[in-house]
């Protein structure tokens, strides 16, 4: 077995871990562990959001998660010889949940207090609890389901430089003050997710080593200035970070750059299963678990990476695909256009029409028993394929979804005789967690616990 390096215990509050936690990326957040190169290791994570969402019936943990904390990472973890300039190639081994922890949650966040893909169409917060028995996972929110997993952490990065971490908060902060003017992007309308970016905040900062936002905020000058530069871990940037690639597993690797000396790798938000898009935002199988790593660097290797835009740090990871991936011959693909639900035509527009495609899944689904929140949870955690099928045909790009047929109890192909379909089509039980719409108010009680210096 590799050697443990960073443990968790999934009972305890992030704060409360023996190895300190992060929830935001600056370079000057200390490692708190080291590995050499070609060693293999163990990290442990909290599901992302540390532990505010419970194995229940019930989704108003979800309606009132406190967002100001995620992502909660394992890490940073320094690499020996890693140096600006170079590639840090890492190798993932294994991937788990945690022993006597065997389960995940999928939600959608209430509209007011974060929202997401379809926000617009399903405004109040939901939530379905899987249990995981193996290599498959089964939901008594969503009956008649089964499917295996494709464990994969949804972020894992390196430390951006101080040059780098100022482009982002730059360019961020500029989209954030185009809201409500004529500057806005035109998607900025069709889609109901806000804020557009989640800017630096202090409030929530867990900054590993150097502590915890409610006993060092306004006590210590060195956390007050590093929270108030740091990073939010929320999208996936040029240091990789919360891309939420499902094929990152078993037998994958991937070559991040390297901006800082030893790399500092940072990982969690682990998933059992996810699909293309995670489009209900809270929307794998949400997890804390384990990864099996192998590092080693490749010097000057960052130069491979192509740069595509104004400076020499806008780089992206590769990964190359592992070999261990669920099987399926038989696939049921919905299409989706750049016209959107009111029918106003958009130029080439690829969100558009992949959202055009999950709602045509959802409401097609919906006929065979299932409600259209059901639908909606399992399109953001079971293995769907996303496509761009077409991106030059104007007007419209074309965005395909293909669902496993395999996943279902019941044929969910259209009937021959559609006359007589809805006599024979069996009811699951609907009652996958949904909140009342509105009154959202975020809160981790568990923070009212810390004692506060005077």
């Amino acid at each position: 077995m590799p050697k443990k390096l960073i443990s968790i215990d999934p009972t305890k509050a992030p704060w409360d871990q023996e190895t300190p936690l992060h929830n935001r990326w600056h370079p000057d957040i200390p490692p708190v562990a080291k590995v050499a190169q070609g060693e293999k290791f163990r990290v442990e994570c909290v599901d992302w959001t540390g532990g505010q969402i419970k194995n229940d019936d019930f989704s108003d943990d979800v309606k009132n998660v406190d967002l100001s904390q995620v992502h909660y990472l394992s890490g940073p973890i320094e690499v020996e010889g890693a140096e600006p300039g170079d590639l840090l190639k890492v190798e993932f081994l294994e991937l788990g949940p945690l022993d006597g922890d065997e389960w995940g949650f999928t939600g959608t966040f209430a509209k007011e207090n974060g929202g997401g893909f379809l926000t617009d169409h399903f405004p109040n917060a939901t939530k379905a609890c899987w249990d995981i028995d193996g290599i498959y996972c089964t939901s008594r929110h969503i009956p008649g389901v089964k499917f295996p997993g494709l464990i994969h952490p949804g972020l894992i990065g390196t430390a951006p430089s101080a040059e780098l971490l100022k482009i982002w908060n730059e360019r961020e902060a500029s989209l954030v003050a185009e809201e409500g003017t004529a500057m806005e992007k035109t998607l900025c309308g069709c889609l109901a997710t806000r804020p557009l970016a989640c800017l630096p905040e202090p409030k929530g900062a867990m900054l590993g080593k150097l502590g915890h936002f409610l006993d060092k905020s306004g006590n210590c000058d060195v956390w007050d200035k590093i929270a108030s530069e740091g990073a939010r871990t929320v999208p996936g940037r040029e240091n990789g970070g919360n891309c939420d690639i499902k094929n990152l597993s078993r037998g994958c690797t991937v070559w991040f750059p390297v901006f800082v000396k030893g790399a500092l790798l940072s990982m969690g938000d682990m998933h059992f299963s996810q699909g293309d898009g995670e489009v209900s935002f809270c929307g794998a199988i949400e997890m804390a678990g384990f990864l099996d790593l192998k590092c080693s660097v490749i010097k000057g290797g960052m130069k491979m990476l192509p740069v595509i835009g104004p400076n020499k740090l806008n780089v992206n990871p590769i990964f190359e695909i592992g070999p261990m991936e669920p099987r399926f011959s038989e696939w049921l693909v919905f299409e989706g256009i750049s016209v959107d639900e009111k029918g106003v035509q958009h130029y080439l527009d690829a969100t558009i029409a992949y959202k055009m495609a999950v709602l045509n899944c959802i409401k097609y689904l919906s006929q065979f028993g299932y409600s259209q929140e059901q639908v909606y949870l399992l399109l953001s955690c079971c293995p769907c394929e996303g496509r761009i099928s077409g991106i030059v045909d104007v007007p419209n790009a074309v965005a395909t979804l293909a669902v496993p047929l395999a996943i279902f109890d019941r044929d969910v192909r259209p009937p021959n005789d559609t006359e007589h379909f809805a006599k024979g089509i069996k009811v699951v039980s609907r009652d996958c967690c949904i909140s009342e719409e509105g009154g959202a108010v975020p809160n981790d009680p568990r923070l009212t616990c810390i004692p506060v210096p005077k």
